[in-house]
């Protein structure tokens, strides 16, 4: 169980798998119910065990739910989203003001979408998730220029004994092709001042095709010695570009 997880049983009166539903969300921000199922109910045949956790949590205060989604990532649409109620956020310690969001933002979702993609394989023995760090915890500053990616992940493979780290970010076709190159330009200068031993991968999450071209263009019009610090990968294809880029 995660240690936060476990705090939080220690405290209140919660099972061990409402203690990991309430840190996931927590975690995260937002999380539909269909990603939380991946993440700790993926060995339940039934709904059920999912559905009375979600239940007594948002009973509780610990969780809200928000209104049904339609499209988006993490299993379509039909769907309810949840984020801490004020009762969580106050058992996770999370500090200030609690403001709740008061509708589904798809960029948080997707970020969240990422992390389950990527426990999937673990859960498949396909790789190791050794670090899945989002935003703002995965902000830094690398030789005074600032790098605000959405999250940094490692990865580790058994066979052959690799690391894989990479910054994401999370594009949802809403920015102009000159704020994509501006983020390039920043990664470049903080990778020529980079002193540690491996500069992280920065890997686009696009929607679609259309868009993995166009940010494909913005990234070739760089400096040539750039081209390979970039991926831009679709989000619906995100399994098979890992498999692609780390087997």
């Amino acid at each position: 169980m995660p240690p936060q997880a476990r705090s939080v049983l220690q405290r209140e009166a919660l099972s061990p798998r409402d203690a990991q539903v309430l840190a996931l969300v927590g975690r995260f921000r937002l999380m539909t119910a269909e990603q939380i199922r991946s993440v700790l109910f993926s060995a339940q045949a039934s709904k059920t065990p999912l559905d009375r956790s979600l239940a007594r949590l948002t009973a509780s205060g610990c969780l809200t739910r928000l209104a049904r989604m339609v499209g988006g990532p993490g299993g379509g649409s039909g769907q309810y989203v949840y984020q801490l109620g004020r009762a969580g956020w106050r058992l996770l310690h999370k500090g200030g003001g609690y403001r709740p969001l008061r509708a589904v933002d798809l960029h948080t979702l997707t970020i969240a979408e990422c992390f389950v993609t990527l426990n999937r394989l673990e859960q498949q023995g396909a790789l190791t998730v050794i670090t899945y760090q989002a935003e703002p915890g995965c902000h830094q500053v690398v030789g005074g220029t600032p790098l605000t990616p959405d999250a940094y992940v490692e990865l580790g493979l058994l066979e052959p004994r690799l690391k894989y780290s990479f910054w994401l970010e999370i594009d949802r076709d809403t920015e102009n092709p000159e704020t994509i190159k501006g983020k390039c330009v920043r990664y470049w200068r903080a990778y020529k001042a980079w002193d540690g031993d491996v500069f992280p991968y920065v890997v686009f999450i696009v929607p679609d095709a259309a868009r993995q071209r166009e940010l494909e263009r913005v990234i070739a019009g760089g400096p040539d010695e750039a081209q390979a610090l970039f991926k831009v990968w679709q989000l619906d294809s995100l399994a098979e570009d890992i498999h692609r880029n780390i087997s």
